[in-house]
């Protein structure tokens, strides 16, 4: 899953034309290092589909105070720019998944 940060959100994210999950992590919670097999798996399964990110919130800051990421880890999945559905806390695959396949 490819990390990046508040100076690439706009054009990886945003101008997208596809629909895109965006993870929020903390490398030092517990509950992010948890999910990201999961996440990793899921993209491999969905990569025509769906684009897959994730942000340190140390090192996007200013995405973070935008899309009011208070705890991690955090989805927030986006279409045409939009967030249009996003999920709190740690899940299995079967969860994020299921989470995927809801909105896309």
């Amino acid at each position: 899953m490819e990390k990046i940060r508040d100076e690439e959100f706009k054009e990886k994210v945003l101008e997208n034309k596809r629909p895109v999950l965006l993870y929020f992590y903390s490398p030092l919670q517990v509950p992010c290092l948890l999910v990201e097999a999961p996440l990793e798996n899921l993209e491999k399964m969905y990569q025509e589909k769906i684009c897959f990110y994730k942000m340190d919130i140390n090192e996007g800051v200013d995405t973070c105070l935008k899309y009011e990421v208070l705890s991690v880890p955090k989805m927030l999945l986006f279409k045409d720019g939009i967030v249009v559905a996003q999920r709190m806390g740690s899940a299995s695959s079967a969860v994020i998944e299921a989470f995927i396949k809801a909105h896309i």
